[in-house]
């Protein structure tokens, strides 16, 4: 079959991701979760979020008195881009004071400098910022310090007549919570971003159940893989153009929100589309999108290669979330934490995208067909899905740990922080659902002989599909929420 030979040409990046489920397969379990237990755990959410690069700190520390300064420096706690990083320097009067362009620290991608060109009269002054982090979330804030002139410097003055080394940020003011702060963890950005995961997971478990599941469930019969086959691609066409337009309308929130924070009215949109990570993540999720919608198009006459295209466009929308998420916008191991971000995509895609195709293509297909041995049918199409789906659960879990012990600054923020309390949330449900498909794994998985066991299996998947769709959502509002 051409399916099998497609099998081959998996792109590099998915091989890593698929190998790794051998070593995983007898970790992980199924998942069917009590659906109304996630809606009482999804109301008591918090809603408050800072925006993405928050100001750690800053030289002159806020509140601080000076002999002179010659450089203003800010700590964000994500990078944050100097090219769309602006910062006006005012006195008591509101007179503007120039300073040089904003420019990144070599050694620290956190960190944003700016010289101030002239020298500075004894008084009160503002700096007031506005800036862009790598993952496209606009923030914006202001402190204030004296100059106090040589010889009525304080002790927190500097010899040299330059600004002193900030106090540690748990010293300084908290940044008070502003409607734009929180436009990045509103309930439209957030289910933007959630159908986006949806229709990338479903697109990439479209591919993944044709090459991995169909591919090595030929006991099925050749007429009903290429009914299923057929099938897939047809939802796979759906879920691109779905993705298509969840990425447009994310642009569109995204230029809105930016063009309502005061300072930043100017900005344009193809500056954060052409100069920061998060553009290059929606140009990423735009092209992929259009290049699986083209390769679904071809795949359903069964077009030769057209799965691989498929597979090429499922890797490079597996990637396009890390790109315009907390992972590229991670102040440390930026590089291995998109990887992870990555793994966790095909993980989830591989076990929840590819559990929708088998449940709404495969099933519905063998039964349709009222042979005298689709029960058996079904049975070899579910244990084919089974360890895919088990390995797929373990990595997901496994990769979002990793990715929770870097984001996270101490073990604390679990509890401390809206993040921390959030992703406890969506490990919570994730765990429980791990636990009940343990159950359902071992007692409903052996009966699918029977059109009972099947009846059975349709059953709590559909608890597992909508218990997903929670996850979904809930990934969709934690991706707005700063770490």
């Amino acid at each position: 079959m051409s399916i099998v030979k497609d099998l081959r040409r998996i792109p590099p990046c998915m091989r890593v991701f698929f190998s790794s489920l051998r070593m995983a397969f007898r970790f992980g379990v199924k998942q069917t979760p009590h659906i109304r237990f996630v809606y009482l755990l999804l109301a008591l959410t918090p809603s408050p979020a800072f925006a993405h690069a928050r100001l750690l700190k800053s030289l002159p520390a806020s509140g601080a008195h000076v002999a002179s300064i010659s450089v203003i420096e800010l700590w964000f706690s994500e990078r944050a881009d100097a090219r769309l990083t602006t910062i006006v320097l005012r006195d008591r009067t509101g007179a503007t004071f120039p300073v040089s362009k904003p420019q990144t620290a070599a050694n620290d991608p956190t960190r944003i400098m700016a010289s101030v060109v002239a020298a500075l009269p004894s008084g009160h002054y503002t700096v007031e910022w506005h800036t862009v982090s790598s993952d496209g979330h606009p923030s914006q804030g202001q402190f204030s310090f004296t100059v106090a002139g040589e010889s009525g410097a304080t002790a927190s003055g500097s010899s040299q007549g330059t600004a002193l080394v900030a106090p540690p940020a748990s010293t300084s003011p908290a940044p008070a919570i502003t409607e734009q702060d929180q436009a990045a963890a509103s309930p439209v950005n957030s289910l933007a971003r959630a159908i986006s995961f949806g229709g990338i997971l479903l697109v990439i478990g479209v591919v993944v159940f044709n090459l991995l599941v169909l591919a090595r469930a030929d006991r099925i019969g050749s007429e009903l893989v290429w009914r299923m086959e057929a099938r897939a691609a047809t939802v796979g066409l759906s879920a691109a153009i779905l993705v298509i337009g969840a990425a447009f309308g994310r642009v569109f929130l995204e230029s809105r929100m930016m063009t309502s924070m005061p300072g930043m009215e100017s900005m344009d949109m193809s500056a954060m589309l052409l100069h920061t990570l998060w553009g290059f993540g929606m140009q990423l999720q735009i092209a992929s999108g259009f290049l699986a919608a083209i390769a679904f198009s071809i795949a359903i006459p069964r077009v030769r290669f057209a799965w691989l295209i498929a597979s090429l466009a499922a890797t490079g929308l597996a990637f396009s979330p890390a790109f315009a998420g907390h992972a590229a916008a991670s102040a440390r191991f930026p590089g291995a934490m998109i990887f992870t971000d990555f793994l966790h995509v095909v993980g989830a895609a591989s076990w929840l995208g590819n559990l929708a195709c088998v449940m709404l293509i495969g099933i519905p297909i063998i039964v349709k067909a009222a042979s005298e041995d689709r029960w058996q049918r079904v049975s070899i199409l579910v244990n084919t899905f089974s360890p895919i789906a088990l390995g797929s659960a373990t990595v997901v879990v496994l990769s979002g740990l990793i990715a929770a012990a870097v984001h996270l600054q101490s073990f604390a923020a679990l509890w401390s922080t809206t993040y921390g309390r959030v992703l406890l949330l969506k490990l919570g449900i994730v765990l429980i659902t791990l636990t009940i498909g343990g159950y359902n794994f071992r007692r409903v998985q052996p009966q699918l002989v029977s059109e009972d066991g099947t009846t059975l299996l349709r059953r709590s998947a559909m608890l597992e599909l909508a218990a997903a769709a929670v996850i979904v959502v809930i990934t969709g509002f934690l991706t707005g929420v700063s770490p």
